[in-house]
């Protein structure tokens, strides 16, 4: 089956790079390390497939970093009360974290769909952002890249069994390490309260 796969992508090298971009706009999670292995299978050449990786992602957070500097107040002023707090939260955290939010909010699985979001709301730059967004991409996309390359049609079987468990691992960690840090920024407002007092 994965040979089939293997020989169609190979004919269809085009739309595959299209698809590519389509989904790095909206996510891009593991699709680096499918695409360094059907690059180190030659079924796609390095440069599309990368440039395609690079300007989904970049395309994906412009777009969630203006809609949340536009239109963030009034899509949170619509949203249930519970959502709201949530992303006041969440807001927190890119305040305190801000620098280590965007770098780690990028590839756990679904995160980066709503963790730009939050970014165009701050009082953070477009310049800044824009820095550390393609800082992060670049990061991103290079390490798993370069997983799937190295690892090539040896990893496949190995990838067909436990990406799964390794993305719920990876998204496990990414909340516990959220959890702590909104612990942290709800002791450091209390003590600022006290204080106040």
């Amino acid at each position: 089956m994965f040979e089939t796969i293997n020989l169609w992508i190979h004919d269809h090298q085009q739309l595959v790079y299209t698809l590519i971009f389509t989904y790095c706009v909206s996510k891009s999670s593991f699709l680096p390390i499918f695409v360094g292995i059907f690059v180190v299978m030659e079924s796609l050449l390095l440069v599309p497939s990368l440039t395609a990786m690079v300007a989904g992602g970049f395309v994906g957070d412009m777009v969630r970093f203006f809609i949340g500097r536009r239109y963030g107040d009034t899509i949170v002023g619509k949203l249930p009360d519970a959502v709201g707090i949530m992303i006041g939260k969440t807001m927190r955290l890119f305040e305190h974290y801000g620098v280590a939010y965007i770098m780690l909010c990028r590839y756990p699985n679904s995160i980066r769909s709503i963790g730009v979001f939050p970014v165009g709301m701050s009082s953070m730059g477009l310049g800044r952002f824009l820095v550390l967004s393609v800082v992060s991409m670049l990061a991103w996309i290079g390490i798993y890249f370069m997983f799937g390359y190295s690892f090539g049609a040896g990893m496949v079987e190995l990838l067909e069994y436990n990406l799964a468990l390794a993305g719920m691992a990876m998204l496990v960690v990414f909340v516990a390490v959220g959890w702590l840090a909104l612990r942290r920024i709800d002791r450091l407002q209390a003590r600022a309260m006290k204080v106040a007092d």
